[in-house]
């Protein structure tokens, strides 16, 4: 709002009048003024800042192996199905267990997970020096000992057990163990009850304040009520009970989760490589391999150009994890096909991978020598002066690789791949007569022709990759 004033004669007559302030704009200089076609200002650089999750649990690799470790030795699938069974029967009630956490903290922390007056018992594992505690809380403790009294399962408040209840809860912990102990593996120790223990102070005596511990967290559900149940393992039982070397339950449970969560792996896809053959060549050698060159193969499990049956070995990726045998033979439609006999575990030095230690064989080097020239197929028509000259290149003839035949290739993503199993027939989509693939480490490196060279098999290169 402005306030104007206006002489008009003899007399002075005050005018008011509104003004829109957010129109004003502040003058300027006419040098200054804006030309009346004004190019757009450039669009402002957006800033950005990376976003921090606030109070996340920091979990070191440690930690992490430790909650693995606790997984080999958990009991086989349906021991606690058994568990509950037998604990409902002893009830007359419905009883659940549900793994809700588990965490590895440091063994200071003991009273912020074991509750006080509560139920402790002290278990031990076989004939280990190191002790483990499982803890039932109070409230349903006093529920569990009132159903297995005869009563309806009443609570009588938070009052410590006596020794009599204290014994009727010990007795169905041993029951419990009765079904535990014949689920574990053979090279697991058989976990005992040694005893109640009365307060923290006790348990932590008998534990130990040294290492971290591994605390399992329980959901449990007797009838009506509900409470949790918790098992504290210090870390030095765990390393000590491990089986040293895996066990066949170990590779059977390994084998359940991949084919229970094998959807996951759907949009994990390769090639399952047919195999038929090797051959080991330096590094130097791979590089100059030319067209119409000839490597010569140590052997060959089928005979592709000549139509005839044989085995190969299916792999994936580098192959290092194991492989499949199978029977190679060509169907009624004159194409060849896979019948998988075995899966067999990883093998280090299968063809593919990179040798071992020394170089090539000398005569396998000199397959790609011309022998005119008696040099390199790379230096060809170059000054005498080059070939003396050395440089980084030399260095490639210390490096051994295994080159690796193959009869076909089937594109498959990795949940076929935990599906294959014995008689399985697999389509190659490859007849007899047709070019076969040279590769190193699942990668193609040429696509040749299976020739006899002077009563040795080899390939000789018609494409080379890249």
């Amino acid at each position: 709002m402005s306030l104007e004033s206006e002489e008009d004669g003899p007399g002075v007559h005050e005018r008011t009048m509104l003004v829109d302030l957010r129109q004003l704009r502040p003058s300027r200089p006419e040098s200054e003024e804006a030309p009346a076609e004004q190019a757009p200002e450039a669009p402002r650089e957006r800033t950005w800042r990376p976003f921090v999750f606030q109070n996340l649990e920091k979990v070191s690799r440690a930690q992490g192996l430790l909650a693995e470790r606790l997984r080999w030795l958990t009991p086989a699938e349906g021991t606690a199905t058994a568990v509950a069974a037998r604990l409902k029967e002893l009830f007359d009630a419905e009883v659940r267990l549900t793994v809700e956490s588990v965490q590895v903290r440091p063994m200071a922390e003991l009273r912020r997970f074991l509750g006080d007056p509560t139920f402790l018992a002290v278990l031990a594992p076989g004939a280990l020096q190191g002790r483990a505690v499982l803890e039932v809380e109070l409230a349903l403790a006093h529920v569990a000992v009132d159903l297995l009294l005869g009563g309806a399962g009443e609570t009588v408040g938070l009052r410590p057990l006596t020794d009599i209840e204290e014994g009727v809860m010990a007795y169905v912990v041993l029951e419990g163990l009765k079904l535990l102990v014949p689920g574990l593996q053979p090279a697991v120790p058989r976990p005992r009850l040694d005893g109640v223990a009365r307060g923290v102070d006790e348990v932590s005596a008998r534990l130990g304040d040294d290492g971290p511990m591994l605390a399992v967290h329980l959901h449990a559900t007797l009838g009506a009520h509900s409470g949790m149940v918790r098992l504290v393992v210090p870390a030095a039982v765990l390393d000590a009970a491990e089986p040293a070397v895996e066990s066949a339950q170990r590779r059977a449970r390994a084998k359940a989760d991949l084919e229970a969560f094998a959807s996951r792996l759907s949009a994990v896809r390769g090639f399952l490589r047919a195999e038929i053959g090797a051959a080991e060549i330096s590094g130097q050698d791979l590089a100059s391999l030319r067209v119409k060159d000839v490597l010569l193969v140590d052997s060959l499990t089928a005979r592709p150009d000549k139509g005839e049956t044989g085995t190969a070995q299916l792999r994936m990726g580098k192959g290092t994890s194991g492989h499949a045998a199978a029977e190679v033979f060509v169907g009624e439609d004159g194409r060849y096909r896979a019948r998988i006999t075995d899966i067999i575990p990883g093998d280090p030095g299968h063809p593919g991978s990179v040798a071992e230690g020394g170089s090539a064989p000398a005569d396998e080097q000199e397959d790609f020598t011309n022998p005119e020239l008696d040099v390199p197929p790379e230096l060809e028509g170059a000054a005498l002066d080059d070939v003396s000259k050395p440089d980084g290149s030399d260095l490639l003839g210390d490096v051994p690789l295994q080159i690796a035949v193959e009869l076909a290739r089937v594109p498959v993503n990795a949940q076929q791949v935990v599906g294959l199993r014995a008689g399985q027939v697999l389509e190659l989509n490859r007849g007899p007569g047709e070019p076969v693939e040279l590769s190193v480490n699942g990668k193609v490196v040429a696509r040749g022709e299976l020739v006899e060279l002077e009563g040795q098999l080899g390939v000789r290169i018609i494409t080379l990759a890249g």
